[in-house]
């Protein structure tokens, strides 16, 4: 027995009801089963129980054996002190609350249909539970499931983007740079350049106006890319003069040139060539935030300002430092641009509207995935031809989903689950 099944068996009244008992063998009455809550507390709130002739409203818990309630220590938290009712599998403990009341028990034991909690546990020991069975979902459970998940992810992300802001006391330049930079870095260098991003006050580059060779100096410099002395290597050595003058000046402090990867990628992914990009898309912009977060922005403006093409220059024959390649014009491709609206500019957007209370910024985070294309990765091809995924809002949706509920198996947290282990 699992404590995630005794939830959804007393949410969806999934037990033997008739002529309910404490466990003191007075008579029960369930008037109300609370609703779920997935915070810290009790499991359900807002519940209500007749016990003998006494009305008690208040909250719910729900454990295997009561004894957990000793192990989980609720004993030293008054927060628990509001329950009326202790749901268990197993009754092998009194409790008393810290008031010095003992706790009303009801055993669900001897009231269970043995015969579905091993449906369910057949259910969720394949991979993806649900996969081949998704047909059989009405499609608005699928798609309100979707967009559910979708605002879970949003939250998610936003609440590493407010740690970072109340880290840097809510300078919202500073941190949309940083997540900007993740954000080139791709999932292999995305730590990289963060960290550089948090090692570089932005208001460095206001200083420097449209100054590209500073501005690129700075950004190699801090990323550990501008430490050795090479003979003969002008522009390497430029860079390396100008980073040492504002190294002095501003008190940087690099990153290790360890922390980045440059194996099994290819070359339009390097660090290095991302930094140019980086450079480039900072010389061309006053302020990065106030071009992106902005109510009125359409994905046409964002995806405008995104682009940059180095068409000239050392990087247009370089992807490093060390090895010369043919000229190329090094674009930022649609997507990566498209994989920074999702991971950046739609995640502030829905922030800067709660920090705001401006509601017109949270529906256009949701409006800007909406006119993206699904994204198409390892996750998104696992539910291929199972789930219809018509935009970047669904697709986001879908991956919290597989990460938060699929992987860790909380199918009965899932709509989509509990709509198919109900049949």
């Amino acid at each position: 027995m699992t404590e995630d099944y005794l939830h959804y068996c007393w949410k969806y009244k999934m037990f033997d009801s008739n002529s309910l008992k404490t466990s003191s063998g007075e008579e029960l009455e369930i008037i109300s089963y609370g609703y779920h809550n997935h915070d810290s507390g009790p499991d359900f709130s807002e519940g209500k129980v007749k016990i003998g002739n006494t009305i008690w409203a208040g909250n719910i818990e729900i454990h295997i054996n009561s004894s957990d309630w000793m192990k989980h220590k609720h004993q030293k938290d008054k927060a628990y002190d509001s329950v009326v009712l202790h749901v268990v599998f197993n009754h092998d403990k009194e409790i008393e609350l810290t008031k010095g009341s003992v706790l009303p028990v009801l055993e669900l034991k001897n009231r269970l249909d043995y015969t579905k909690f091993e449906d369910y546990q057949q259910f969720i020991f394949k991979p993806i539970p649900c996969i081949n069975q998704l047909s059989e979902v009405p499609g608005i459970i699928i798609s309100s499931s979707l967009d559910s998940l979708l605002i879970e992810r949003l939250k998610q992300k936003t609440e590493l983007i407010k740690k970072q802001l109340v880290d840097c006391n809510y300078n919202w330049n500073q941190v949309f740079f940083q997540q900007l930079a993740k954000s080139m870095g791709l999932k292999v260098n995305a730590i990289g350049m963060e960290e550089m991003a948090k090692n570089t006050s932005v208001l460095l580059f206001d200083k420097l106006g449209n100054n590209k060779l500073a501005t690129e100096s700075i950004l190699f410099g801090q990323a550990g890319f501008l430490e050795e002395n090479r003979e003969g290597e002008e522009y390497y050595n430029s860079l390396k003069r100008e980073y040492e003058f504002h190294q002095v000046k501003n008190n940087l402090i690099p990153i290790t040139k360890q922390s980045w990867k440059f194996s099994k990628m290819r070359p339009s992914n390097f660090p290095t060539l991302r930094l140019a990009q980086l450079a480039q898309l900072i010389t061309a912009k006053s302020s990065l935030f106030d071009v992106f977060i902005n109510k009125e922005v359409s994905i046409e403006e964002i995806r405008n300002n995104l682009k940059c093409s180095i068409v000239d220059g050392f990087w247009h024959t370089h992807y490093t430092f060390e090895t010369e390649s043919k000229p190329k014009n090094k674009s930022i491709g649609k997507t990566l641009i498209d994989s920074i609206i999702i991971n950046t500019v739609s995640p502030f957007l829905y922030i800067y509207g709660i920090y705001k209370d401006e509601v017109v910024f949270i529906e256009k985070a949701i409006e800007l995935l909406e006119e993206l294309p699904p994204e198409d990765n390892k996750i998104t091809r696992l539910f291929d031809q199972k789930i219809a995924m018509d935009n970047a809002a669904n697709s986001q949706g879908l991956i919290h989903c597989y990460k938060e509920l699929c992987v860790a198996k909380k199918c009965l947290d899932c709509s989509i689950g509990i709509h198919l282990l109900k049949k």
